[in-house]
């Protein structure tokens, strides 16, 4: 029986279409392959040295810049006190990065400079109460003491170690907010929840009887946090208030969430203002109006350490005769 092949059937015939197909692409492409092969020396000798002067362009331009800047702002590690004078040269892009490095270094000297005055007003501030009981030790030493003399020797013996004492704690809460608080956990926080406990708390306080404190704002409204510092702050913004405020004052809290992404919280009292030479110094550390006896100076310093810690930020604003007003802004914490 015939199978269509011995006739010359289909198989014969994609061979020869395969044939056909395979020498007419072979007709078509041989040229440009030896076109290629002749053409290629040339292209390489002439692709070659502009990739030569490209790369020679590229290292004058960019790297040899760049690794001068390098060596310069490596030299700034053994200067005593680094100045910001690297000199702005070569194109836009390495001007930039030698303007970030000044600025870096500015703001590395401002924060130097601040740390010394600390230091200073730190010892300053030991000084008085160490004097104090070095005074009274030495009293106490010469000769007996009479009873009366005893105790007043004895009271001042007291309140020179709980100065003491005060001012060593509030450096150290200080120290450990302004290092961002890395080890301490952190939670939900309803502060205003918060505001309204510690209103309670201050209204009941003895020390401010005369002082009317009123809260308003959102019913809830919650932050990511460490809570006591929270109530550190708090606390610290509503005794500075009362005590400006005086007898018959009035202190207002006030809790909202804004724009569903952050909360404002201020604190306002009817005291008599802030200059504004004082009100670019208020949250310094070791400044205070109200005399080294009520307070340490220590207070608003660390209420800006800890709200920034909280990614933050917190400021004061007062007309003269007044009252002063302080907002808190904090994160609003995630939905869940």
């Amino acid at each position: 029986m015939d199978d269509g092949r011995a006739q010359g059937g289909p198989l014969p015939f994609f061979r020869s279409l395969r044939f056909r197909v395979t020498a007419l692409v072979a007709v078509l492409i041989a040229p440009t392959l030896l076109y290629l092969r002749l053409e290629l020396p040339r292209l390489a000798a002439i692709t070659l040295p502009l990739s030569l002067l490209l790369a020679l362009w590229l290292t004058s331009r960019f790297v040899r810049p760049l690794e001068a800047l390098r060596r310069r702002a490596l030299a700034k590690i053994h200067e005593p006190t680094p100045s910001a004078d690297l000199p702005l040269q070569g194109s836009a892009e390495m001007q930039d990065v030698a303007a970030a490095f000044n600025a870096l270094l500015t703001a590395l000297a401002e924060r130097r400079k601040a740390n010394e005055a600390f230091v200073a007003d730190l010892v300053h501030e030991l000084k008085n109460p160490v004097a104090t009981i070095r005074g009274c030790a030495d009293a106490l030493a010469e000769a007996p003491a009479e009873r009366e003399r005893a105790a007043r020797l004895s009271r001042l013996l007291k309140e020179s170690s709980h100065r003491l004492d005060t001012l060593v704690s509030h450096f150290l809460e200080l120290a450990r907010a302004e290092a961002g608080m890395l080890h301490e956990a952190r939670e939900r926080v309803d502060v205003a929840a918060l505001a309204r406990g510690l209103v309670v708390a201050m209204a009941d306080d003895e020390r401010f009887a005369k002082v009317r404190f009123t809260v308003s704002g959102a019913a809830s409204a919650r932050v990511v946090g460490v809570a006591h510092r929270f109530e550190s702050v708090l606390r610290n913004l509503l005794e500075s208030a009362a005590s400006f405020s005086g007898d018959g004052g009035k202190v207002h809290v006030s809790v909202d969430v804004v724009e569903g992404r952050r909360v404002e919280i201020r604190v306002s009292d009817t005291g008599p203002g802030i200059s504004a030479e004082d009100l670019a110094r208020v949250f310094d550390r070791f400044f205070t109006t109200r005399g080294r006896e009520q307070g340490s100076g220590l207070g608003l310093a660390l209420v800006r350490a800890v709200v920034e810690a909280h990614g933050g930020a917190v400021s004061a604003a007062s007309n003269p005769g007044r009252g002063a007003t302080f907002a808190v802004e904090l994160p609003l914490a995630p939905a869940g």
